[in-house]
Order: C-alpha cells, then sequence, then structure tokens
C-alpha cells in the first residue's frame, strides 16, 4: 500500500486534467502522473531514494504546457 505523500493538480478537467503523486512505498518511492481525470493514462516512475521521485515529481509537473500549468497542491486526506 503507497502513502500519499504530495498530490499536484493543474485546475483543468476533462482531458486537459494534470494530477502528480508523490508516493512512499513499503519498499521505496513513487512518482506518479496521470493525464485527463481518474479513467486517463497514467505513469509511474520508481526510485529507491524520496530525493529522486521528487525531482521527477517536478519534472512532470515542468513538461505541461504552460497554459495547463496552474498547479495547485491539494491537501492530505484527515486519518
Amino acid at each position: 500500500m503507497a502513502e500519499r505523500i504530495e498530490h499536484w493538480f493543474n485546475r483543468h478537467y476533462g482531458p486537459n486534467r494534470r494530477d502528480v503523486y508523490l508516493l512512499r512505498t513499503e519498499t521505496g518511492w513513487q512518482a506518479l502522473g496521470r493525464q485527463g481525470g481518474a479513467d486517463g493514462l497514467t505513469v509511474t516512475h520508481y526510485f529507491d531514494q524520496e530525493r529522486e521521485a521528487r525531482a521527477m515529481l517536478h519534472r512532470m509537473m515542468a513538461t505541461v504546457p504552460p497554459e495547463l500549468s496552474d498547479w495547485a497542491k491539494m491537501s492530505q486526506p484527515r486519518t
């Protein structure tokens, strides 16, 4: 089970929606990107170190076209 450390959303909906996540797992770290909402295209990168995963998260955000890059950090779910 992965723990969500960060979630960023580009404030768009439908096919222009982008979400990026920094996740911690039992075995390491993941940078996950999703295009097009919950049913959209997803890509996951796996890392041993948080620093590497965080760098990928920022690269994923930087590759989104400027007109779709109005990023907002989403709040963490309450436990």
